[in-house]
């Protein structure tokens, strides 16, 4: 009320000549809003990065692609995923470098499955104010859908890509995100050393009571003919800090072998 005043004796003070009566009320007034000041504003504040699970990672998981029991082992130097335990990090934001993930299938038969050098996803949302585009890159190797996957040999392929678009935040725990995407890889299926590909990657982003939900489809489109597709699902169960169980889904397709179906529960222990 005492500000309110004071604003409104301002207001009628615009355009004149000073006089000692509106002085005298615009003073008193100021004092008497400094001896009963607002109510202190308390704003929670978000956890820190250096608050959250460690950065290391180690991974062991179970899991079964088209009936063949599959166990795997993995190492992350850092960093983030878009599923790792939440607190101290934006939802949408990935940051990783360093990941191997070796698999065991039945019968001993090992194979590299993934060696990532760096993968970055910054998936910030877009309102009436701020429009930032959400962009990701990544590079490494990592085993794809072939020719000899009817075999059980999917194949193991060099790759660069990235891409941009907008991500829309649906609600306080819930985001959207659509990019298109540009790839090259090196692939031993194909004629060409290095083929180059299109695409799309779009999803969904939950962060809800057990941990973070993700809902992905993404697809690349080569200029040999090629169509690669890929829909996936991921809910981690935040177990601890540094402690989480994640499980996920897949199913893949390509015009190279028919559709793979792919489950895993995996352990992941964020260690130093």
């Amino acid at each position: 009320m005492q500000d309110t005043a004071f604003r409104l004796v301002r207001y009628r003070a615009t355009g004149q000549e000073r006089d000692a009566s509106t002085a005298s009320r615009s003073y008193n007034l100021l004092k008497a809003i400094n001896q009963n000041p607002p109510p202190a504003l308390s704003v929670e504040r978000p956890g820190q990065p250096e608050d959250g699970h460690q950065s290391r990672t180690w991974q062991l998981g179970a899991g079964s692609r088209d009936g063949q029991a599959f166990a795997q082992y993995g190492l992350r130097m850092a960093y983030h995923d878009l599923e790792d335990n939440a607190f101290g990090f934006p939802l949408g934001a990935q940051i990783e470098i360093g990941q191997l993930k070796l698999r065991q299938y039945e019968g001993n038969r090992w194979q590299l499955q993934q060696l990532d050098l760096v993968t970055i996803r910054s998936m910030t949302p877009r309102n009436e104010l701020l429009q930032p585009l959400s962009w990701q890159v990544s590079g490494g190797w990592e085993r794809v859908i072939g020719k000899h996957s009817d075999n059980d040999h999917d194949t193991l392929v060099g790759h660069l890509n990235g891409g941009a678009g907008g991500s829309w935040k649906l609600s306080d725990d819930l985001q959207a995100y659509a990019l298109g995407t540009a790839r090259i890889e090196n692939n031993p299926d194909f004629a060409a050393t290095i083929a180059p590909a299109m695409g799309f990657d779009t999803g969904v982003l939950w962060s809800n009571p057990l941990g973070n939900l993700s809902v992905e489809g993404k697809g690349d489109y080569f200029h040999n003919g090629e169509v690669r597709r890929t829909l996936s699902f991921g809910q981690q169960v935040e177990l601890g800090r540094n402690l989480g169980l994640r499980l996920s889904a897949q199913r893949e397709f390509s015009h190279e072998a028919s559709p793979r179906n792919e489950v895993m529960l995996e352990l992941r222990w964020y260690h130093y």
